[in-house]
């Protein structure tokens, strides 16, 4: 009851912002750097991770949804694909750093995680509006993917696509009834 009474002010406070807030990034554009604090209040820029694959998770603790992909970004996501040049970089929406910190305790994320004081880099993503929301960068900061919700295989066809870790016919091969193969 209380979550809900929260996203209901959240998609208020939002309605309320003028329209050219919302979106003024499309597909294919360029994502422009932002610092925000970690839960340790060091300072963390989006381009510190230039040349990695990023998915931009925005959320916040009090949010269902959220508490359902968290451990999904966790396990299928970082815990997969870190050492291939990938980052999760979550970005909580508006929450006390010390509440987050418990939460991410408790589901035991490892993966980098900021604050956002305020909604205006949320604000600038494609349809923005509503959380869980997902964007995934390439290496050269260009904007791939973004939506609300979250869709696992079509993030992580984007993130094997970015990687070029598609998989690799081989069943026609010298090794039998193989079916894939990372290049």
């Amino acid at each position: 009851m209380f979550g809900m009474i929260k996203l209901t002010i959240l998609c208020t406070l939002l309605a309320l912002l003028p329209a050219s807030a919302i979106g003024s990034y499309d597909l294919g554009d360029t994502v422009e750097d932002f610092t925000l604090l970690d839960l340790d209040g060091n300072p963390v820029s989006l381009y510190d991770f230039q040349g990695d694959v990023i998915l931009l998770n925005f959320f916040a603790t009090w949010c269902p949804p959220c508490n359902e992909e968290s451990p999904i970004l966790e396990n299928n996501f970082w815990q997969v694909y870190r050492d291939y040049g990938f980052t999760v970089l979550a970005v909580d929406l508006l929450e006390d750093p010390s509440v987050v910190a418990q939460w991410v305790e408790g589901l035991g994320l490892t993966y980098p995680i900021v604050i956002s004081p305020d909604y205006s880099i949320f604000t600038r993503f494609p349809g923005a509006g509503g959380i869980p929301y997902n964007a995934v960068i390439d290496q050269d900061m260009v904007l791939q993917l973004s939506h609300y919700s979250f869709d696992e295989a079509e993030i992580k066809n984007m993130v094997e696509l970015l990687l070029d870790l598609q998989p690799v016919d081989t069943s026609h091969g010298m090794l039998g009834d193989i079916k894939a193969l990372f290049r």
